[in-house]
């Protein structure tokens, strides 16, 4: 009985361990994105392109289905308006969970008050100008309004020189 409750404790610490170790792999090894980014200098090494547009969805643990509703346009807009982009990482996309402790200095960071789409304008690996979509709540309704306005957003600090 005992070897079986050690084997049961031993199984579970692994699953536990296991998913654990592919949460952090997910989302990048737990480290601070803007960290990350900030000490990788482009080069033909990294494949990181000196001038990007970073789209993020930040998102809670609850998420409503207005809330999904955001991160599905978003994506869309995204992969839609932007895959060449995409593939290229000229445009990166992601959905972070700012209720996760690591990620909590993005609310100070990019001055969240609810979920939000922020977009980001990164040269060289340093963070530079950004802009949180505050009307993806009002345009979350009218499809087209809301991947206008988003790819243009978008499309402005791409096209910026």
């Amino acid at each position: 009985m005992r070897a079986k409750l050690i084997l049961t404790f031993a199984l579970g610490g692994f699953v536990l361990a296991s998913l654990v170790a592919l949460g952090m792999q997910s989302r990048g090894g737990g480290s601070d994105p803007a960290a990350a980014r900030s000490q990788a200098s482009p080069s033909a090494k990294t494949n990181v392109p000196a001038h990007r547009v970073l789209v993020t969805y930040f998102h809670g643990d609850v998420r409503c289905p207005t809330c999904k509703k955001l991160d599905a346009l978003s994506r869309e807009a995204m992969e839609q308006g932007f895959a060449k982009e995409l593939a290229a990482g000229t445009v990166v996309f992601q959905a972070i969970n700012i209720d996760r402790a690591e990620n909590k200095h993005f609310i100070d960071d990019y001055q969240l008050v609810t979920k939000s789409l922020v977009v980001a304008d990164e040269r060289d690996g340093k963070a530079g100008r950004w802009l949180n979509l505050e009307k993806i709540w009002d345009l979350v309704g009218n499809h087209d309004a809301y991947m206008m306005y988003v790819r243009g957003t978008v499309r402005d600090l791409l096209d910026a020189a």
